[in-house]
């Protein structure tokens, strides 16, 4: 049986609250990832390792306080929605998470690798792509938390200026490869943190569709032209 309106009302919040504090982590993972692989942080790069601990705990906590709330609320209409939007928002951040692992691991590779650095050559692509990625993660958590779906659709915009930032970075390490073929392994690495931090905006703006899709109940993940839903 489903329970009175206030205690659905009280595990909706609770469940929105959790995912948000999931987001916030997330992001800090994202930037405090980049900045080990940057700045040669070895004690950055072991947070990073340390924390994925803590958002696995989220997604855990996360998905058990949905199914709970399925059964025991039985929640319809927009709740349900919510629920299941927010179901998929948690899987995205739990990837985000990954790919913050996967920079904090090339950084402590990077450190541990004698001479020259590959990815000096493309550290202003690196930390454009990280605070863009950051910035729409932040923008889209917001717009979660304060149910605004005009501030999902900015998000697809900062995707394209990544996949741009994306590309001129690659064209840069091509021409490292080419002068340097014995650093192939850190151009290669590089190659994978460039591309963990163009997914990132992909999560992102994953994230940003589900709130629209919260909102408004219209899924735009396939009604759109363009390369992306939200184009």
């Amino acid at each position: 049986m489903a329970e009175p309106a206030a205690s659905l009302d009280v595990a909706m919040s609770s469940l929105r609250l959790k995912v948000l504090e999931m987001g916030g982590l997330v992001v800090d993972q994202v930037t405090t990832a980049v900045h080990a692989l940057l700045d040669y942080d070895r004690e950055a790069a072991e947070l990073v390792l340390a924390r994925e601990r803590q958002i696995n705990a989220y997604d855990t906590a996360i998905e058990a306080a949905g199914f709970e709330l399925l059964a025991r609320r039985a929640p319809v209409a927009t709740d349900l929605r919510a629920v299941l939007a927010m179901a998929h928002v948690v899987t995205d951040l739990e990837r985000v998470g990954d790919e913050a692992k996967r920079i904090a691991r090339f950084a402590l590779a990077t450190m541990a690798r004698p001479g020259f650095d590959p990815s000096v050559a493309v550290h202003r692509h690196l930390r454009h792509m990280a605070h863009q990625s950051a910035r729409m993660l932040r923008i889209a958590i917001d717009a979660l938390d304060n149910s605004d779906a005009t501030a999902a659709h900015d998000v697809a915009r900062m995707d394209r200026e990544i996949d741009r930032e994306f590309e001129a970075a690659l064209r840069e390490l091509l021409t490292v490869a080419m002068e340097g073929p014995g650093q192939l392994r850190g151009t290669i690495d590089t190659v994978f943190a460039l591309k963990s931090l163009e997914r990132i905006g992909d999560h992102a703006k994953n994230v940003a569709e589900r709130v629209v899709f919260i909102v408004s109940g219209e899924d735009v993940r396939y009604s759109r032209p363009g390369p992306g839903p939200l184009s």
